[in-house]
């Protein structure tokens, strides 16, 4: 393989992975699947998870709704899963919908914790995803 992608074979390959229609249904399928489990575990009233290491939940903020974002750039809902317009509109909507799942957190018979670290962790995911689709984009 020769020219300008010589040697991102790899990276080529992820593209028209992504652009087949019958994986784009499966992969909309496991968005589907994960956003409404996490929609769960994140209303699950008096939820707590013990790790031996100081505010574990930022780490897991960050974590799902990075891949939050990740299923939802991949399931292509605003064109083909790689293009700006698709990943800067699934941010969006990722940023918006992490906002909605904090906020939603306050309501008090949940007993949960409605935070603003929480919310800056959610978008530090949802943004870091974000600009490894778009540098990805660009190979």
């Amino acid at each position: 393989m020769s020219g300008p992608r010589q040697g991102k074979g790899h990276l080529v390959a992820i593209r028209a992975f992504l652009a087949r229609t019958h994986i784009t249904s499966k992969v909309r399928f496991l968005f589907f699947t994960y956003a409404t489990i996490i929609f769960t575990l994140t209303h699950w009233p008096r939820l707590n998870i013990s790790l031996p290491i100081h505010r574990p939940d930022l780490w897991a903020h960050l974590c799902v709704f990075g891949l939050w974002t990740a299923l939802i750039i991949a399931s292509g809902f605003f064109g083909d899963a790689l293009s700006t317009r698709n990943i800067t509109l699934s941010a969006l909507v990722a940023a918006a919908y992490a906002g909605v799942d904090e906020a939603l957190q306050a309501i008090p018979f949940l007993h949960r914790t409605c935070a603003w670290d929480d919310y800056g962790c959610n978008s530090l995911g949802v943004g870091l995803v974000a600009v490894a689709a778009w540098l990805l984009s660009k190979v």
